[in-house]
């Protein structure tokens, strides 16, 4: 790690790629995808308990954009903060990818979940995979799918704004019937129990990300997963120096604090606390 030469952060130059880790004034930062309520809430009473920062956000150089770290940001908002620590990447480095989450929806059989959406668009039944080159291809906008059967929803629809939507309709209606809703990185359907099913939605380009963030017309949440090679952890800044209404002071701060940690490169596939992390991590302690 070496300073960067405005003297207002850090660079990692040893990872995938290069990492300006650097406070940012949240109103300069653009979030893509709105946020959960109950989990903002949580995340505010965290904060609220123990005013420490765990973890920088992660966002586009050029542009702003927020890719992970939503809901922080939403938080320290509310809390009354004026700046966080961001970790700064080019976003078109053809190292960070962008993906989707696939939606595992238990609590009721496919079949039965099919009859609560009768007056949306007719669902065609169709192979998995075909439903899914569907959504790659930009034919349909969502596909549900058991280890049985697989239902795809055609689009008709213009722009991955409008796809996007109409898949968290689907994905609210399993809500709203008290449907248990958990987000993971894969399409397995061989470990679906007979109660459960799959929803998948179409993948959002980066250029439609940061479209979303320039013109604010947010993405429902959970609509990207962006793959990120490297990773900073625990700088643990406090948040009476994010809310310091001298930005100037709050940068001197962030520097003197950075300068008295340790970071330790993890290899991909590290646990840090009780999560196992698929990009190689530097950990400050």
């Amino acid at each position: 790690m070496e300073a960067d030469p405005s003297g207002k952060g850090f660079k990692i130059n040893t990872g995938k790629i290069p990492i300006l880790l650097t406070l940012k004034r949240i109103r300069e930062l653009k979030p893509h995808e709105e946020t959960v309520a109950t989990e903002l809430r949580g995340i505010v009473t965290t904060l609220e308990g123990d005013p420490i920062l765990r973890h920088p956000i992660i966002a586009d150089s050029a542009t702003g954009a927020v890719l992970d770290g939503t809901h922080r940001l939403a938080a320290l908002s509310q809390l009354g903060c004026r700046t966080i620590p961001a970790a700064l990447i080019d976003y078109q480095n053809p190292l960070v990818g962008v993906d989707r989450w696939f939606r595992v929806i238990t609590g009721e059989r496919l079949n039965d979940f099919m009859k609560r959406i009768e007056d949306r668009n007719t669902p065609v039944p169709m192979s998995a995979s075909q439903s899914d080159r569907n959504l790659l291809s930009r034919l349909s906008y969502a596909t549900l799918c058991d280890q049985s059967e697989c239902f795809t929803f055609g689009s008709g629809i213009q722009g991955a704004l409008a796809a996007c939507r109409n898949a968290f309709e689907i994905e609210e209606i399993a809500r709203k019937n008290h449907l248990k809703i958990s987000y993971v990185d894969n399409d397995d359907l061989t470990e679906l129990s007979k109660n459960a099913f799959l929803m998948s939605t179409i993948r959002v380009e980066k250029s439609e990300v940061v479209e979303s963030c320039v013109s604010h017309k947010l993405f429902p949440p959970k609509s990207t997963r962006h793959l990120i090679p490297s990773r900073p952890l625990g700088l643990g800044v406090p948040l009476a120096m994010l809310k310091n209404k001298n930005h100037a002071e709050a940068e001197s701060a962030f520097v003197q604090h950075i300068r008295s940690k340790h970071i330790r490169k993890l290899p991909k596939g590290s646990k840090v606390g009780s999560r196992r992390y698929l990009e190689e991590v530097f950990l400050f302690e």
